[in-house]
């Protein structure tokens, strides 16, 4: 289910009982899927070819200068290109914030204002694309920078539905993921009827809009006569509480719940862009 993999789930939890400490985390990777797996991390399509590489949106350079609270700019020996405008600045030496990236330069980066805290030679800065944490029940972390990915060549990346967070460039650990769009899970109640009638009150749906049903919450699944729910569906005979799936019949009801999803078709020559506040981790 979308959130924490199994990876990050078993690794918080050894953290919180004093079992092991958190493994090192050197950098994070932003992918794209165009078909999801489990918790354990496994079954992910990952877009492959054309162009299409995992777009870094966190990790750590040492300083080369000292920078006072009467200056923005913190001084480098080179500034990797995945640092970009918006990200939030954090002293990793010390633990603070000092800033929010506004302009970045081969062996600088300039500030949008003065450094909240002095910085010395030699710490370690470490900039991601998500500020701090914030809320309560959930706790949320939504990106402050926008994200932007090379642009897809020859026959493009197919039809993004997914997005996830990896440890490394390539291969590694992925450690969360949720579908494209912002849209919340709704419980749900399915009926046995040709086709089944979904009730998700209030949904908000259009038809032809994509969605997917999940039994993960809570619930227990349909028995189908005709088709299933598995995977992405196309939503149709809409009302304000409820919809079908054309050919999807059930011969005995059930409930579960139910999320819109945003997939994106990519062809060749577009760039996919996360704008700033378009992805959120959410953790309750």
């Amino acid at each position: 289910m979308t959130g924490f993999t199994d990876y990050s789930a078993k690794n918080a939890l050894n953290y919180l009982t004093g079992a092991k400490a958190m493994p090192a985390l050197t950098g994070v990777w932003l992918a794209l899927f165009t078909a999801v797996g489990t918790d354990a991390g496994t079954g992910f399509t990952e877009v492959a070819g054309n162009g299409y590489a995992r777009v870094q949106v966190a990790g750590s350079v040492a300083t080369t200068a000292a920078t006072t609270t009467a200056s923005p700019t913190i001084t480098h020996s080179a500034v990797p290109s995945w640092i970009t405008v918006g990200m939030q600045a954090r002293d990793a030496t010390t633990g603070n914030v000092v800033g929010t990236v506004q302009l970045v330069g081969a062996t600088t980066v300039t500030l949008t204002a003065n450094a909240a805290f002095a910085i010395s030679s030699g710490d370690s800065i470490t900039y991601s694309a998500f500020p701090d944490a914030t809320g309560s029940a959930p706790v949320l972390a939504s990106n402050g920078a926008q994200v932007t990915f090379a642009a897809s060549t020859s026959t493009g990346w197919g039809t993004l539905i997914a997005w996830g967070l990896f440890d490394a460039s390539s291969a590694g650990n992925l450690t969360f993921w949720d579908y494209m769009g912002q849209f919340s899970w709704l419980p749900a109640t399915v009926t046995a009827a040709s086709p089944g009638v979904i009730t998700a009150k209030a949904h908000g749906y259009a038809n032809g809009d994509s969605f997917i049903f999940s039994t993960e919450y809570g619930g227990t699944a349909p028995t189908f006569s005709a088709g299933s729910y598995t995977g992405l569906q196309t939503v149709a005979g809409v009302t304000a509480d409820t919809f079908n799936v054309t050919g999807v019949n059930t011969s005995a009801s059930g409930s579960g719940s139910v999320r819109k999803v945003a997939s994106q078709s990519l062809p060749g020559g577009i760039t996919a862009s996360f704008s700033a506040s378009s992805m959120t981790l959410s953790v309750a």
